[in-house]
């Protein structure tokens, strides 16, 4: 039988323009892919050829020889395939073909029957990549509600415009953090739907003359459903669009957190610190320990929006249907993928090495007059002050401790009385212990119970509320594992079944 690398069709060697690579260069390209490309494509020839066989479009003999082959594709034999690597065929796709078609003979070409490649290589890819992200947000959402529930009475000022605004919780606030991640994450199932939709069969662009069956290599394949328009198939780059979008979801809120976190590890704030675990020595300063770990959380978010901006300027000017930019869109996402499911990781390791400081977030919140509001509600409440007015009392008040240096510990009975005069003209002699109740930071975090607020009970809450959400999000990641595994159980199956005639 003569070899298929033996013949030497130019047309491969013309492909986009490239000069045919010397041996080495194309084996060495040809290794650093094979065995991550090879394994996936299999699969691909694997359903197709048992649609192809039970369909009548390929001789069932022809069928089964191929399928023995594809069968046999393993690690050994990708190491043969590098070794007998032709220049001349410089597509890994077209290098494998040449390799199947040496085993069994040009029938091997009939695979090749009413489809194009790569369709479904690149959504299996963002499948594989994707799956590991899903199961990392899971772990990150579990991780955040147990920090929610271990911290909901560990009272820290709350900041707007980076400023003391109203007491609230640690646990609270990382609740907060949770509640983006798990809408980012919903974001990432459905991103995920949008890829599980299978191109295969549809052709150049128009489809096919063979009466193939789209559906049966779909399901073996684990696919969800098959991407009907056959255009579409090749033309779409929403598989590839939605994932960076959720992708840009999660980097954003971790990327906030991390930064403000980090200016609370300061030796300014002290609310926080991280474990000498996660944190880095200086070369050179011997008192340094450096929670770097902040600073690689936030450069996550630059690497998204990069790979964001990849893909937009990739689709600029193109035209709608099957072009190298389109391709390549999802071919640059799983490394960002990657990246995302690394930030998560280490995010996790910051949460299970926190030392939180709760004395100083208590002092630094009793201190800094965040409590303000809740004096305001007091006064509208006991004196009857319309609230503007109380609002402007406490502000006055507010305005004479800080101007001789106190902070909101020196607001006393006193003062509110001089404040009052000012704006309404008459002191309003208001009950002292009631009036430090209200600026007790603890006391205006246990008061406020409305739904969402900062109540450790309302906190507690929330957390088993989302649980109880976290645990649907988990059965259903689980239910698509499990689909996937049993398609490819099917797909094997299919295989032995004609292999051995039954």
């Amino acid at each position: 039988m003569q070899k298929y690398r033996d013949v030497k069709p130019d047309t491969h060697s013309r492909l986009r323009g490239k000069e045919i690579p010397s041996l080495e260069e194309g084996r060495k390209a040809f290794a650093a892919i094979a065995y991550l490309e090879i394994p996936r494509a299999t699969q691909v020839h694997k359903a197709w050829t048992v649609m192809l066989i039970e369909r009548g479009l390929i001789d069932q003999n022809e069928g089964r020889e191929i399928l023995k082959v594809l069968s046999r594709i393993d690690d050994k034999a990708i190491a043969d395939m590098i070794q007998s690597y032709d220049p001349h065929f410089y597509k890994w796709r077209v290098q494998f073909e040449r390799y199947l078609m040496d085993q069994v003979g040009p029938i091997a070409g009939n695979i090749n029957l009413g489809r194009t490649l790569p369709p479904p290589l690149y959504r299996m890819k963002l499948r594989e990549a994707v799956m590991p992200l899903l199961q990392a947000t899971l772990e990150f959402r579990r991780n955040l509600l147990d920090r929610a529930e271990e911290y909901r009475d560990a009272v820290m000022p709350g900041y707007t415009h980076n400023q003391h605004a109203q007491p609230l919780t640690f646990g609270h606030y990382l609740l907060g953090l949770y509640e983006a991640i798990a809408r980012a994450a919903t974001q990432l199932e459905q991103a995920y739907e949008v890829i599980n939709m299978c191109d295969l069969g549809c052709g150049a662009l128009a489809g096919t003359s063979f009466d193939v069956d789209r559906e049966k290599p779909a399901k073996l394949l684990g696919f969800d459903r098959v991407m009907e328009h056959t255009n579409d198939c090749v033309a779409s780059t929403d598989q590839a669009t939605n994932v960076v979008a959720a992708m840009i979801n999660l980097a954003i809120p971790m990327s906030r957190v991390a930064n403000e976190m980090h200016w609370w590890a300061t030796f300014e704030f002290n609310m926080i610190e991280l474990t000498d675990t996660i944190c880095e020595a200086s070369s050179m300063m011997p008192q340094k320990k450096s929670p770097c770990v902040f600073e690689d959380i936030r450069g996550t978010l630059a690497k998204v929006l990069g790979c964001y901006t990849d893909l937009v300027c990739r689709a600029q000017n193109t035209m709608y249907g099957d072009t190298i930019e389109v391709y390549e869109a999802s071919e640059c996402v799983p490394h960002t993928v990657a990246e995302v499911i690394h930030a998560i990781h280490t995010f996790n390791k910051v949460l299970d090495n926190l030392i939180v400081k709760k004395d100083i977030m208590l002092r630094h919140a009793q201190r800094g007059f965040s409590t303000a509001t809740e004096l305001a509600a007091f006064l509208f409440r006991e004196a009857h002050l319309p609230l503007r007015i109380a609002h402007a009392v406490v502000g006055e008040s507010v305005h004479e401790v800080w101007e001789r240096r106190g902070t909101a510990v020196d607001i006393d009975a006193e003062v509110v009385d001089r404040a009052a005069v000012k704006i309404i003209g008459k002191p309003l002699h208001v009950d002292p212990k009631g009036l430090a109740r209200a600026l007790d930071a603890t006391h205006f975090v246990e008061a406020h119970q409305s739904q969402g607020a900062v109540a450790p009970k309302e906190v507690h809450r929330m957390v088993g509320r989302r649980r109880q959400d976290l645990k649907k999000a988990q059965d259903r990641h689980t239910r698509r594992c499990k689909a996937l595994q049993a398609a490819n159980r099917c797909l094997e199956e299919a295989v032995q079944k004609l292999i051995s005639n039954r």
